[in-house]
């Protein structure tokens, strides 16, 4: 997948930006806060619908207006066409997605369309963060990918919020019937379990190809492992008796449920550990290991989606080239730039000097400032 062309407008302190962008490598440069992030989350609103960086669309909005558009021009590996357009109205609140004209009943309907893999620097908490952190890296990848994974998160949500709705209620003595908590159990085991199911095949298929990405940044010296940690004990062989293991822990917890006033097992309290050499990436990894993983994580989410998805993602790289060293950068942008796209944002012009020729084929730089594109530079493609 190719972006080929991006309008904004009132977007972030963009007041009208437009401009073609390279099917290579495309450097957007510039001082911080002169707007060169605000490009990757309108590309971000082209792939989710959303920003990966602004926890709502009124903040994206530029500030003296009643709301934004963003118009992305996307051309499909098999050639397809798409112009993907999202018009935010901060007065009444309302998102509209359209896609070549036609408007899009669901934003969530629009993911996995158009993947991209991101990396910012709020993401090293991956490796090295909560549990949270890391179900919230795994959904992103699974929610591309699989349209099913997605629906039946999001209904998941949906039902988790009811059931812990109703034990909170119990807890502080307004409802007395415990029956009304059963009532939400066989929902949320049900979707539960199809959830659980979904990421004990995603990790044994993902370990794969974080294995071959860290082999290629630093060799076989060590061996990074991945591992679902379910928040109760169930079978890693047999899919068929995550239900009943799902079902008997919920029994297990009921008092306590009670108690505290929430869901105390399923999806929302998993973890996906990471290691090296068997030891928990978290608590012993050295910073350079650290950056290795997260850099092979995000390789392998990369041909990961790309498989899954039949289309070549958009990597979006914001302000990290100086988080991580010229080996590290070279296989990351590679493993992209051989296949897809790059949009990268640096305060250094000459950020991607230090790599290889093969890598930075291809670039186009682009001076951010003021919220506009004031200069760009596109250099003779490296063959």
């Amino acid at each position: 997948m190719i972006l080929q062309h991006i309008e904004i407008e009132n977007f972030r302190n963009h007041k009208s930006t437009s401009f073609d962008c390279s099917s290579g490598v495309n450097l957007f440069y510039g001082d911080n806060g002169e707007g060169k992030t605000n490009i990757l989350e309108s590309i971000s609103y082209f792939c989710l619908t959303r920003s990966f960086y602004a926890l709502s669309d009124s903040i994206v909005a530029k500030a003296d207006e009643n709301g934004f558009t963003a118009t992305g021009c996307l051309k499909s590996d098999c050639g397809v066409q798409y112009e993907v357009q999202i018009k935010y109205n901060r007065d009444i609140n309302q998102k509209i997605i359209t896609v070549n004209k036609s408007k899009v009943d669901k934003a969530s309907a629009l993911i996995g369309w158009f993947p991209a893999v991101i990396l910012s620097q709020e993401q090293g908490a991956i490796t090295y963060g909560s549990p949270g952190d890391r179900r919230k890296f795994v959904d992103f990848v699974l929610s591309q990918s699989s349209r099913k994974y997605l629906d039946n998160l999001i209904e998941y949500r949906k039902i988790l919020k009811q059931r812990n709705r109703i034990l909170a209620d119990i807890q502080t003595g307004r409802i007395r019937n415990k029956e009304e908590v059963e009532v939400w159990n066989e929902s949320l085991i049900k979707t539960g379990t199809s959830i659980i199911n979904k990421r004990k095949e995603f990790t044994k298929n993902f370990q794969k190809l974080v294995i071959e990405a860290y082999s290629q940044i630093s060799g076989n010296s060590e061996l990074p492992k991945i591992l679902y940690s379910p928040s109760f004990n169930c079978s890693e062989e047999n899919e068929d008796n995550t239900e009943d293991f799902f079902k008997k822990a919920l029994e297990n917890q009921s008092l306590t449920e009670q108690k505290i006033g929430f869901t105390m097992v399923g999806p929302h309290r998993d973890d996906f550990l990471l290691q090296i050499n068997e030891m928990e990436a978290k608590n012993f990894a050295s910073q350079g290991q650290h950056k290795t993983l997260l850099v092979a994580l995000k390789m392998a989410e990369f041909f990961y989606l790309k498989n899954a998805c039949n289309e070549t993602p958009l990597l979006l790289l914001d302000d990290v080239l100086s988080e991580l060293d010229e080996k590290r950068c070279n296989k990351l942008i590679k493993s992209a730039v051989c296949k897809g796209q790059v949009f990268i944002t640096s305060t250094d012009k000459h950020a991607l000097n230090g790599l290889s020729p093969d890598v930075i084929a291809n670039v186009r730089k682009y001076l951010i400032k003021r919220g506009r594109i004031e200069r760009v530079e596109e250099e003779a493609k490296i063959n």
